[in-house]
Order: C-alpha cells, then structure tokens, then sequence
C-alpha cells in the first residue's frame, strides 16, 4: 500500500493557513504602529503645551488678591505669604552685581542681581542652601532680549521664586521668552517699576 506524504513546500492546507495567519500578524502589526505613533504625538503635544504653560504674572495681581480666591487654599496660601514675606519684609540677602558680593544677613533667602551677572551665579562664592528668590533687575530694553537659562541657577536648592523687577514698560510675554530650561518646582513673577 502506497501512502502520499504531503509535500511541505506546495501544501494547499498549509499554504492557506499561513496566508491567514500573516494577514492576520499584517493588521496587528498595523495597528500597534498606528497605536505607537497616536501615543507619540500626543506626548508631543503634551510636552509642547507643557513649554507654552509657563506663566509669568504680575506681582501686584497676586498681593493686592489677599482675600480672593487664589490664596484661600492653605497650600497656596503659605506659598503667597511666603512670597510676599520674601519680596516686602527685610530678610538676608545678596546682591550680585558685575562679579561684587554683598552679604546682608547669615542665611540670605534673597539673591538681587541682574541679567549680565546670572551666568555666573552658579560659581559665585556665597551661602546658596537658603536662596529661595532670585530677584532680577531689568534697566533697559536691550535686556529684555536675552535669555534666562533656569538650569544656571541650579545650585540655588531651595529656589521657588524668580522676580523680575523692570524699570521699563514690558509685558508677561516679554518675561515669558526670557525663560529657558523651566520647570514647575518655579514660579515667576514680574514688576514694573517706573523712574520719576
């Protein structure tokens, strides 16, 4: 008696079988891909609205609100009073101006300085561990074209607040693209002060 043994190589079972399989593999592979590239877009998306989230805000907004609704919630509330104890109470501070050092206090929370002196803060020698505002001087409107890299001011652990203090006319959006290397653990805050 004679048995056939199918021919691995042009078996119509077989064949049919896997054709099925692999279109059926092709559509998962299809859409795993499209998954993948769904979930990447919008973690792009939600990256760049991450960026364009950074808000700088009057400070006379925040301190003339004391009764409204910003500052109800007891978080926020320590954290606005904690900031308007650094910006209008007498604290320790340094001023850093032009590579100049001037120490007031034991433990300064307040750094003054300028935009020409901010790269150097990092190397600067004074006690950091309790800076918790940096407080930055904008004289003319050349200075409003630079740039402010957050990651200089790295060395600053305890820092929570960035000031700027303007003696021409700006608006948020100006402070806004100052910015760069931003996270959330800082707020910003400006004012315009103007010279009689």
């Amino acid at each position: 008696m004679k048995v056939l043994i199918p021919n691995r190589l042009n078996n119509r079972q077989t064949k049919q079988m896997f054709e099925k399989t692999n279109e059926t593999m092709r559509t998962k592979v299809l859409l795993l891909l499209l998954l993948v590239t769904i979930c990447t877009s919008m973690s792009a998306q939600v990256n760049i609205e991450r960026e364009n989230s950074l808000v700088v805000r009057d400070i006379n907004s925040l301190l003339n609100s004391q009764g409204a609704s910003q500052r109800t919630s007891g978080n926020l509330q320590t954290d606005s009073r904690n900031l308007e104890d650094l910006i209008l109470k007498n604290q320790s501070s340094v001023y850093f101006s032009s590579g100049s050092i001037n120490i007031y206090g034991e433990k300064p929370r307040n750094l003054y300085t300028d935009l020409n002196s901010l790269s150097h803060v990092s190397s600067a020698n004074f006690l950091k561990d309790y800076v918790e505002i940096v407080i930055i001087s904008i004289k003319n409107s050349a200075e409003l074209n630079g740039t402010i890299d957050m990651s200089l001011l790295s060395s600053l652990k305890k820092l929570k607040y960035v000031y700027f203090v303007s003696d021409i006319n700006a608006t948020e959006s100006n402070f806004t693209q100052m910015i760069q290397n931003s996270s959330d653990k800082y707020s910003f805050y400006y004012k315009l002060e103007k010279k009689s």
